[in-house]
């Protein structure tokens, strides 16, 4: 997965889904019980994880030559919850030609 430019993308695409996840389901009833210092910890996860994302899309966008729409499309995708994770199921593959039969095919 992490030979190929695609492939690292995906890798971001996945960690900053998962830290948003963990933001949603796990920071808010952890601040409300009032453990301030693992909520610090998640948070910090999340904003690393976000500006990390945002370093993979420009990479992708050189590295893959996309428009500047498409890490767009994916930046703004990152604030729905399980929106990477969709994103990587139906458009990365989309936009790269990358299917089961293609993958089976180089093998």
């Amino acid at each position: 997965m992490l030979r190929t430019p695609l492939g690292r993308v995906r890798l971001m695409l996945w960690i900053q889904g998962i830290a948003y996840l963990a933001i949603l389901f796990a920071h808010q009833p952890l601040q409300a019980a009032g453990m301030t210092q693992t909520v610090m910890v998640i948070g910090n996860i999340y904003r690393i994880s976000f500006l990390l994302l945002l370093v993979a899309l420009i990479y992708g966008k050189t590295a893959l030559n996309w428009s500047l729409r498409r890490p767009l499309f994916i930046m703004f995708a990152s604030f729905i919850p399980f929106g990477l994770i969709i994103m990587d199921w139906i458009w990365v593959k989309k936009w790269t030609g990358d299917s089961a039969a293609e993958q089976r095919a180089a093998s």
